[in-house]
This record gives structure tokens, C-alpha cells and sequence, in this order.
């Protein structure tokens, strides 16, 4: 398998997109776009096990997200969706179906609020809805001061060993293979965003709550029967919030269903953007 999908390996397309950043983009198949956008300390590899099935009705595209992979760029969440803006321009598409994962599912929201004509539609999975605070158990909160202050000192492998130890990146994660691939992503983590000067992201100042109450936006949000309180919580908001959205359960997965029951995922994906064709 190559680390890109069972069978295929996209096509990658670099772009430069505005202030000089680059992007390198990466894509398979034909049919209606559908931009996948990555969780934390993961990048584009992480959705290999959808590339080959969503491309044989999609065009599919994906990219290493700012201060993931292979990406150079600085990281900051707010000048991520610029990224987004020149993807979607760079390649002339009008409106296009956007998947997010955890921190990609953030980011998702935001571009959905800021820019809904751009969109087809919206699919969730992990998401956290800015705005909207939920208490945690001490286990299921992720120790972002501990694991800054960590990478600060140059110990990133035990960075990595704690993440990969957390519930949202273990539960439902049992066969040894996944566990590798697991791994070997989060070994190309390099915590540039836990050592930036201050958080990046902090200036997105619009109200994702209250701009959710008014969007009428086929929305799909992807749920793990295993997933921590908290993220359930966000997903239960969200579908609250979104008219007409719509929640699948993956019955035997955490945090990472894309990868613990891909069979499963794509295929409620797939349905999900086919019926928003049909309805556009």
C-alpha cells in the first residue's frame, strides 16, 4: 500500500498562492469536489483509506495543512482559510463539498460561516465549535501548556508518545497495522505550532455559534460511538445549531473513525454527498 491510498497515488499540483505561500495540492478522481482538510499533528496521508473509494465518484483534493507534512508555511489557523480560498480558485471551482477531521473540522465551521456561498456542503468528524464550552474529564482534555512547554525544551518524542497515548487518538485504534500508520504520521510531527511565539489562530473573532443558526448548509456530522464526552457534546451542538444537518454514529470507533471503520465512513460520505447532488 503506498502511504496514499490503497492503488493510487494522487496527483500532486503545487500552487502559490497569495503572499507567496505554498501549498501543494493533492489530487484524484472526477466529479464534484471535495476538499478534505486533516486533524492535528496528522497530514494529508491520514485519509488514505478514503482516497481510491471517494475518487471513483469525486474529485478529490487534499493538501498538508500550514505546519503539517511537507507544508512550509507558518502555522496559523486564520490564514488557513485564505488556503482554502486559493485551492478552491487556483483549481476554478465554484462551490465544493468540505470535509473536516477534529482541528480540520474547526476550520471547516469557520470557512463555512465566513464563506457558505462557496460550499456544497459540510461534513464534520471530531469537530470542536468555537465558542461553545463543554467540562471534560481530566483524562479527556488534551494537555496543550504541558505538551508546549515539552516541545519548548526539544523532548517532541514524548509529545508524540503522550498524543498517541490520549483517548482521542487511541480509542478504537486496536489492530497492530493502524496502530504503525499511527505512528509513522505522528513521527512527522514536528510541534512547529506548539513552539510559535503565541498560538496561532487568535484573532478569528466571529461568532461560529450564533452564524450557525443562520446557515442553511447540507451538513453531515461524522460521530464514534467511542469518542470522548466532550467532542460528543460539540457534535450534539453543532447538529443543534445547523438546520437540517444530520449525525451518523460509527459504532465501533473514538475520535479517528476515518481510519478505524473506513468501510463504513466512506460509504455514509459517499451517500451523503450523493443525495445533496441530487437535491442541487
Amino acid at each position: 500500500m503506498s502511504p496514499d491510498g490503497p492503488g493510487l497515488t494522487p496527483s500532486r499540483r503545487h500552487l502559490r498562492c497569495p503572499e507567496g505561500t505554498p501549498v501543494d495540492i493533492y489530487l484524484a478522481g472526477a466529479g464534484p469536489p471535495l476538499v478534505l482538510l486533516h486533524g492535528w499533528s496528522l497530514d494529508h496521508r491520514s485519509f488514505a483509506p478514503q482516497i481510491e473509494p471517494f475518487s471513483r465518484e469525486l474529485t478529490v483534493v487534499t493538501y498538508d495543512r500550514r505546519g503539517f507534512g511537507r507544508s512550509t508555511a507558518a502555522p496559523d489557523l486564520d490564514s488557513e482559510l485564505d488556503d482554502i480560498d486559493c485551492i478552491v480558485d487556483s483549481l476554478g471551482l465554484s462551490r465544493v463539498h468540505l470535509l473536516g477531521v477534529s482541528q480540520g473540522g474547526r476550520l471547516a465551521l469557520r470557512y463555512a460561516v465566513t464563506r457558505p456561498e462557496r460550499l456544497a456542503s459540510l461534513i464534520l468528524q471530531g469537530a470542536v465549535l468555537d465558542g461553545y464550552a463543554v467540562e471534560e474529564m481530566p483524562e479527556e482534555q488534551i494537555p496543550l501548556d504541558r505538551y508546549r512547554e515539552l516541545a519548548r525544551q526539544g523532548r517532541m518524542d514524548e509529545v508524540r508518545r503522550l498524543w498517541l497515548d490520549h483517548p482521542m487518538m487511541s480509542a478504537g485504534v486496536d489492530d497492530p497495522a493502524l496502530k504503525g500508520k499511527l505512528r509513522s504520521l505522528v513521527a512527522d510531527y514536528s510541534g512547529a505550532d506548539l513552539t510559535a511565539a503565541a498560538p496561532a489562530g487568535g484573532s478569528f473573532r466571529v461568532d461560529v455559534m450564533a452564524a450557525l443558526e443562520q446557515l442553511d448548509l447540507p451538513t453531515l456530522v461524522i460521530t464514534g460511538a467511542l469518542e470522548t464526552a466532550g467532542r460528543k457534546a460539540h457534535a450534539r451542538k453543532i447538529g443543534e445549531l445547523l438546520r437540517g444537518s444530520r449525525e451518523v454514529e460509527m459504532p465501533h470507533s473514538g475520535h479517528l473513525s476515518n481510519l478505524t471503520e473506513a468501510g463504513r465512513y466512506n460509504a455514509a460520505v459517499l451517500e451523503f454527498c450523493r443525495a445533496v447532488g441530487k437535491a442541487g
